[in-house]
């Protein structure tokens, strides 16, 4: 089909006009349509629609999330729901009792959201929207000819004047079979399952469909091969089927569907043995599921050792990604490192949480995480696998997308994106990880009027709020480079603003920020690290950086209050907050002032000591601003001075480049005390001694200690040099979660 020239594509919607739509109730809401698109013209659309998936130029997509509602609660097979046609909907008025079921007369149009044409049973013509379908063109879960329920249909206003019925939440859609008894008698088809064929052929054209990538058709070519050996007996091939079923659930996201299968494949396996096994358990499918949910690394029945390789791989798969837990922090990290590349993210690694728990934080923090035990800076305090990280190429710009919240007026760029639709998919397949996920902080969202749980229960399933989903997302994730250690690489930028991943981890969620924290989280692939960046007590709150904290204290809360709805109360910001604004202006001039200098002077050539000095100069000046009136106390005495950061660690590295050690040294240890970390040296004894207190270890902080070292063995007091060197290493494995690499940073 050629495509008009005024042809506008209005199947990808444009979230800031249906910003301006829904920002005012529609007057209609509650009546009927006045009009109608006819049958030929809603198809006629359609075609043309289609045509432009594969002639037109495709814009980003865009995932769109409408004012939040509730999913349905009901049954479509409940006595009391209430069966209703199209000519019964009404605009923007749903009815959680009710349902529809229309059938498609069209192929769906996949991209930003799913599209057909459907009709219902009396042959009335409606557009379907259908969002949050992870499905492509080439493997559908809707159809042409399919029939669906659709739960607490309504009509909702287009853009352009006209209405579709939209769909949402993934439990509000229910994807019925040809003879499903409640499907009326004209639209029941019996199943065809081509008969003629045997369970081999069904296999081999299962095993095509697979590496087509058209997953869902090689499920039921699967289905059909099992259906043929329910008259056929052959339990090799029984097995080999169920096998592969669950290699094709793994693939999908649909962890539970697969876990039934190698139920299936490891009962049959031991049941054909030449001598059946003494314990009956080994031939009880409810006995194996219960094994690969039990999240433990446990083997009462000893089954991995007498699994077959190929069912030993798919248990040992589904566990990880179901959730294995062990008691102690036992890794080589160095070894998951190696692993790790930008395909290869996801790690085979149990979690370690055993030495936390989760409890009232008090001081209206909500729930945190406290230590049970005492940690000694650099051990490992939780140690767990994500939830979800979505795997894409970053470089890959087809896989570009955005997702806009209407309700909220906010919008995340691909990273958010990506990991709100694996959540979303995850969810909906897998009841048994519901539960914990909606025990995640969703920022009240269970008490907004007018909007119901995320966790109610649907068809003995928990229903899967996507705006729940969404809510609990913003709040709770984290941004994810490929590993920690990547941002130390020598051709790393830190100026510039790579993209980075947005993975979810269930347990991670609810450890509190404090611009002072105890810890630090790093990344290894999917493999969430947090150490101890100094000492902690047994019944210590455990809390890390979400972000960097900003110089100025009023950006920093506002940052805080948007972004996780909350405004920092630790001891830095109550500091930073009670200074009179006069002396907080004059810090801001100044560092601005000093942001200038340093570029001005960058940019002239080699640096002189007489630039340096100059900016050595206003440095002090704003050290000056932080100085105690007198007679008063030292507010900062050890905390850290953020406005003096860049400008001492500028006065470092430049200092070092002309060779000038005493003054490098001088102003390693004050960037040091510009972090909080306040350190004495006796110069008779020769000895060096840090009090961390509540300073900040990160990668600036090695790095004074490496110039420190590479400054005192220049001065002959090596055993000073020793020990900045030891030190730095300690906070090297804080900052990237594993030794790689560190020697040869420290070389660097």
């Amino acid at each position: 089909m050629i495509l008009p020239k005024d042809f506008r594509n209005t199947y990808e919607e444009v979230p800031a006009s249906l910003r301006d739509l829904y920002s005012q109730e529609s007057p209609e809401k509650g009546s009927k349509p006045s009009s109608k698109l006819s049958r030929q013209s809603l198809l006629k659309s359609h075609q043309r629609h289609l045509a432009f998936l594969t002639e037109g130029p495709l814009p980003i997509r865009t995932l769109i999330l409408p004012k939040p509602y509730a999913p349905s609660r009901k049954a479509i097979r409940d006595a009391s729901s209430r069966r209703l046609n199209l000519g019964d909907l009404l605009i923007d008025s749903r009815n959680p009792e009710s349902f529809i079921v229309v059938k498609s007369i069209t192929l769906p149009y996949i991209y930003s959201a799913t599209v057909l044409v459907v009709e219902d049973e009396v042959g009335d013509v409606a557009r379907l929207t259908i969002s949050n379908l992870e499905h492509t063109a080439i493997d559908p879960i809707v159809s042409e000819s399919g029939i669906l329920a659709v739960k607490q249909p309504c009509w909702s206003r287009l853009v352009d004047g006209g209405y579709h019925i939209r769909v949402d939440h993934p439990s509000d859609l229910v994807i019925l079979e040809g003879g499903d008894e409640i499907v009326k008698e004209d639209w029941r088809v019996r199943e065809e399952r081509r008969e003629g064929r045997d369970a081999d052929e069904w296999k081999k054209e299962g095993d095509m469909m697979f590496l087509k990538k058209m997953f869902r058709k090689a499920l039921v070519c699967y289905n059909h091969g099992l259906h043929h050996l329910s008259t056929h007996p052959n339990a090799p091939l029984q097995i080999d089927l169920h096998r592969k079923k669950c290699g094709v659930n793994i693939v999908l996201l649909r962890l539970d569907a697969a876990a039934t299968d190698l139920s299936l494949a490891i009962c049959l396996s031991f049941s054909t043995l030449p001598t059946p096994p003494s314990n009956p358990a080994l031939t009880d499918p409810a006995t194996i599921a219960s094994w690969l949910h039990s999240q433990s690394t446990t083997d009462p029945l000893n089954l991995s050792s007498q699994l077959p390789p190929a069912l030993r791989a798919l248990a040992a798969r589904i566990k990880f990604d179901l959730g294995l837990y062990q008691s102690t922090p036992t890794y080589n990290l160095p070894l998951l490192s190696s692993y790790v590349g930008p395909l290869s993210l996801h790690l085979d690694a149990a979690t370690y949480i055993s030495d936390v728990e989760v409890r009232d934080s008090g001081a209206g923090h909500g729930r945190g995480t406290f230590a049970k035990r005492a940690f000694t800076m650099g051990e490992c305090v939780v140690v767990e696998k994500a939830f979800v990280l979505p795997g894409y190429f970053i470089a890959d710009r087809g896989s570009d997308c955005l997702l806009y919240n209407l309700g909220n007026g906010t919008a995340a760029p691909r990273p958010g994106a990506l990991l709100f639709r694996e959540l979303v998919q995850k969810l909906s397949w897998n009841s048994s990880l519901r539960r914990e996920f909606f025990k995640c902080d969703d920022g009240g969202y269970e008490g907004e009027v007018g909007v119901g749980r995320g966790e109610v229960e649907v068809e003995d399933e928990w229903a899967v709020d996507v705006f729940r989903i969404e809510r609990i997302r913003t709040l709770n994730c984290f941004s994810v480079p490929t590993r920690s250690l990547d941002l130390l690489s020598p051709t790393h930028n830190p100026h510039s603003n790579p993209e980075l991943r947005n993975g979810f981890w269930l347990h991670a969620s609810f450890i509190n920020h404090s611009c002072l924290p105890n810890s630090v989280r790093t990344f290894i692939g999917d493999v969430l690290v947090l150490r101890a960046s100094r000492d902690i007590a047994a019944g210590e709150e455990i809390t890390h950086q979400y972000t960097s904290p900003d110089i100025d204290i009023h950006e920093r809360q506002e940052k805080f209050k948007a972004t996780w709805g909350f405004e920092c109360d630790c001891r830095l910001c109550a500091v930073d907050g009670a200074v009179g604004e006069q002396v907080k202006s004059q810090r801001r001039v100044l560092f601005e002032e000093l942001k200038s200098a340093v570029v001005k002077a960058g940019g002239q050539g080699a640096l002189t000591s007489t630039a340096i000095k100059r900016i050595a100069r206003m440095t002090g000046r704003l050290e000056a601003l932080y100085a105690p009136a007198e007679g008063e106390p030292d507010q900062y005495e050890n905390l850290p001075r953020l406005a003096l950061v860049h400008p001492t660690l500028f006065l470092t590295e430049a200092w070092r480049g002309v060779g000038n050690m005493e003054r490098m040294i001088e102003a390693a240890r004050k960037l040091l005390r510009n972090f909080g970390i306040l350190t004495a040296v006796d110069t008779e004894k020769r000895t060096f001694e840090v009090d961390l207190g509540q300073g900040l270890v990160n990668v600036e902080t090695v790095r004074a200690l490496k110039y420190l070292a590479e400054g005192y063995t220049k001065k002959g007091w090596t055993g000073i040099a020793e020990k900045c060197v030891g030190l730095a290493k300690t906070w090297f494995v804080i900052i990237t979660g594993t030794e790689v690499g560190m020697e040869e940073f420290l070389k660097q």
